[in-house]
């Protein structure tokens, strides 16, 4: 992969594009209310399915993602579809406001990966401090972002996101070959599991119900449509993003996904039971918490991504989906929380009750054994076979441990040819058999082997 990415061109994009994302939700999605109101929720939808359907297709099928296509399709995609949606303002028609607005979400969905593709170039320091100071920038910046006109909201919300992917382009068409020239990651992971995040575990399970309480905030008692901003989200983020600076010491991923939790929880407190003397109490910990949990969530995708490039577009992309189909489900609870309110006051409370208690359990049972820094260090980057054994003793070698460990004749071949860093389709091919007999047989020589990944496998090999 020889295109880097310059710390300040990568950080400077994704601010760009937060900024972008705030002006969506404080300025332009408003003025969908008067023409179709659930036009905004059509098209996180499509920005959820258009992330989901680049994961997919980045998992199983990456020769499909050629990057120039993608990077050029997404900036044309956001230009035609603001205009589009601008159209739909303006003319008060709904068909072609969900129409622009859907196509725009899909656009928006390819820039950010691409961002996130230039940031996974950076090392781990850098990274984050890039990506802290776009947080920062981001939420600093986003209360002011709700005094914008209608004409200077909508043309910077097709501007600045075609900013950011004009900084980010060389090294995210880079990535996306990269990952195009390799086998697909669904294939790499059956003999290389450590190396690779599965698509339902816990880091994606953790977004999605961090990002819940996002899309509560955004529309809970929301104000003329738009959502209720303030700066005490900013104050977290930019005390962790200066310890960091400062100290020269890793990111605290474990500690500020406790500390965010605990916000969250205390604005769902503050939104069952509102405080007299700080009425807005509950949106701004609710934004807190989320702002910080999006910082370290963010941090963690790119230094996932990192480790294992060949993986890259997927953890990105599947991350970003997760995450809009939990604002999604946040959204709808705020609205409903909305309609109760307004029906009786008491039944106001109940649904914020009712998240409060579905996110303290998530947080209680199911981050109990969970860590982002174990993660991040667990992945294990894709390691080609030893060359530099010659043939006959890398034979011999290979012989040896299948006779140390008792494999079978067709595991001793498996065992070998997963050594010289061959992946599931080759296998196959060579053996003639399916697909679930080389994943059987890749589970009985890692069993006998007693390993766990395939690092441990080619040390045997090299000891």
């Amino acid at each position: 992969m020889a295109q880097a990415a310059n710390p300040w061109r990568a950080g400077g994009a994704l601010a760009l594009f937060l900024l972008s994302a705030s002006i969506m939700n404080g300025t332009v999605f408003p003025l969908f209310d008067a023409v179709f109101m659930f036009a905004r929720d059509i098209s996180v939808t499509v920005a959820a399915i258009a992330y989901v359907a680049l994961g997919l297709a980045a998992w199983r099928a990456p020769h499909l993602l050629a990057g120039r296509l993608v990077v050029t399709g997404s900036a044309l995609a956001v230009a035609v579809g603001v205009a589009a949606t601008a159209g739909g303002v303006a003319l008060a028609s709904a068909p072609l406001l969900v129409a622009g607005s859907s196509l725009a979400a899909a656009g928006r969905s390819g820039i950010m990966v691409s961002v996130g593709l230039a940031l996974t170039r950076l090392e781990a320091r850098p990274a984050a401090l890039a990506i802290g100071g776009a947080f920062a920038f981001q939420l600093i910046v986003s209360p002011l972002t709700g005094a914008l006109s209608a004409a200077v909201g909508l043309a910077l919300f097709a501007a600045l996101p075609l900013a950011a992917l004009a900084l980010v382009a060389p090294p995210a068409v880079s990535s996306f070959e990269f990952a195009r020239g390799h086998a697909s990651p669904s294939d790499l992971s059956i003999t290389r599991p450590a190396s690779f995040v599965a698509l339902f575990s816990l880091l994606f399970a953790c977004l999605f119900f961090f990002q819940l309480a996002f899309g509560f905030a955004l529309r809970f008692e929301e104000v003329a449509g738009s959502p209720r901003a303030s700066i005490v989200p900013a104050i977290p983020v930019v005390l962790v993003t200066g310890y960091v600076a400062l100290t020269h010491r890793p990111f605290p991923a474990d500690f500020s996904v406790q500390l965010s939790a605990l916000a969250i929880i205390a604005g769902f407190l503050c939104a069952v039971r509102p405080l007299l003397f700080a009425p807005a109490a509950d949106v701004a910990l609710l934004n807190a918490g989320h702002g910080l949990f999006n910082l370290t969530a963010q941090i963690a995708l790119v230094a996932v991504a990192a480790r294992n490039p060949v993986g890259a577009v997927t953890v990105l992309a599947w991350g970003s989906g997760v995450q809009s189909l939990g604002s999604l489900a946040g959204a709808g609870a705020g609205m409903i929380g909305n309609a109760a309110a307004a029906a009786d006051a008491t039944w106001g409370s109940f649904i914020p009750a009712v998240l409060l208690l579905v996110f303290a359990g998530w947080v209680i049972i199911g981050l109990k054994r969970f860590s982002f820094a174990e993660l991040i260090a667990g992945v294990e980057p894709v390691e080609v076979a030893p060359a530099a054994a010659p043939e006959d003793l890398f034979d011999d070698r290979c012989a040896q441990v299948a006779e140390r460990f008792a494999l079978t004749p067709r595991e001793a071949e498996v065992f070998a040819m997963l050594a010289r860093g061959r992946d599931r389709a080759y296998i196959e091919e060579a053996l003639v058999v399916s697909r679930n007999t080389v994943k059987a047989h890749v589970k009985h020589v890692y069993a006998k082997l007693g390993i766990h990944s395939h690092q441990e496998l080619i040390d045997l090999v090299e000891g």
